[in-house]
């Protein structure tokens, strides 16, 4: 009998199965129709109903066991309880015990730690009255020296550990006998020492007098030629003021004299202009007057109808010449302003 067919109450859906898997297990529906859409719905429904008549065989099936196992589980917690009564007070008395015994058991581990520890400070308070007088003064180590020589130790209060006890009590009786001697050596070098410090500020206190009365004359002297240096500034100061007063006025002076010079020039070449532009006025009424009579003449002899011009007297000769010179005067009076001009400037430099 196979796994599946032990509950022979699932037998016949067990048998079912087969004729499902027979019948729709590899159907393929076609649900877009409507002939094909209730056919895989009555499919649905007859192997839901299968699953649905299961499920309720499956709970009725179970319902007795789950009372039973019920019933086992109250009957396995009554029998417990009435066990437990039986065994707890046993068990209490045997926890009390251990307790007791656990107690007494720390109790004396905590005692003989207490007085291994009271021997343990009772050797290290001998071994510290060494570093207690360290570095005090030679009176005090000879007093706890003296203390340590006459300190005996007990065999009750060290038990087991008196060989460390007298051991300790010796180391330090040497200790303080040999610090004893160190502190006298340190304090005979530091009294010397002092007196050569004192000697020494001595010293140094006259030096420092000695250096101060020097630097007061230093002051004195370095002052009184800070006055001195700062009197020949002050006059050095106010020469240089003169001196640059009396420069500001020569260059003003010089400044002002080319000022009158240019303006002379300018007023200078301004007349010359002026008479230069009458005269070329006067020049150029004159070549006007001129030019009409020749144009006079010559329309007078155009009318007089003359055959040999050349054999005729010009009677313009002489107003040619007239311009011609006049042109020349022109030219000679054009040079001459030029030279005038730059007389003007030549002046006007060297009075700068």
């Amino acid at each position: 009998m196979t796994e599946h067919s032990q509950i022979q109450e699932y037998t016949q859906t067990a048998a079912a199965i087969a004729m499902l898997r027979q019948k729709y297990g590899n159907v393929a529906f076609d649900v877009a129709t409507t002939k094909g859409m209730d056919a895989a719905r009555q499919a649905r429904a007859e192997v839901k109903g299968y699953r649905v008549a299961l499920e309720k065989l499956r709970v009725e099936l179970k319902a007795p066991a789950l009372e039973r196992t019920r019933l086992i589980d109250a009957e396995a917690k009554r029998i417990t309880a009435e066990l437990l009564a039986i065994e707890e007070p046993i068990d209490q008395q045997i926890k009390v015990e251990e307790q007791r015994k656990e107690e007494e058991k720390a109790a004396k581990a905590r005692a003989e730690a207490a007085r291994l520890a009271a021997i343990a400070a009772r050797v290290s308070a001998i071994r510290n009255r060494v570093a207690e007088v360290a570095n005090k003064p030679a009176e005090v180590i000879r007093a706890a020296m003296e203390q340590a020589q006459t300190l005996e130790v007990a065999p009750e209060a060290f038990q087991e550990f008196m060989p460390d006890a007298i051991a300790a009590l010796d180391e330090t009786r040497q200790a303080l006998q040999t610090a004893l001697n160190a502190r006298m050596d340190y304090e005979l070098e530091q009294a010397r020492i002092k007196e050569v410090q004192e000697a020494e500020a001595a010293r140094l206190q006259a030096e420092r007098e000695e250096l101060e009365r020097l630097q007061a004359a230093e002051a004195a002297r370095q002052a009184e030629e800070a006055r001195k240096a700062e009197e020949a500034r002050q006059a050095e100061a106010a020469r240089l003021q003169a001196e640059r007063e009396r420069q500001d006025a020569e260059l003003r002076a010089r400044r002002d004299a080319q000022e009158q010079a240019e303006r002379e020039a300018r007023q200078a070449r301004a007349a010359e202009e002026a008479r230069l532009r009458a005269e070329r006025e006067a020049m150029e009424r004159q070549r006007a007057e001129l030019d009409a009579r020749q144009r006079a003449l010559e329309e007078q002899a155009k009318v007089a109808k003359l055959p040999r011009k050349s054999k005729i007297a010009d009677p313009v000769a002489d107003l040619k010449q007239a311009v011609n010179a006049n042109a020349e005067t022109a030219k000679a009076l054009d040079d001459a302003y030029q030279r005038g001009y730059q007389a003007g400037l030549t002046a006007a430099r060297h009075v700068a």
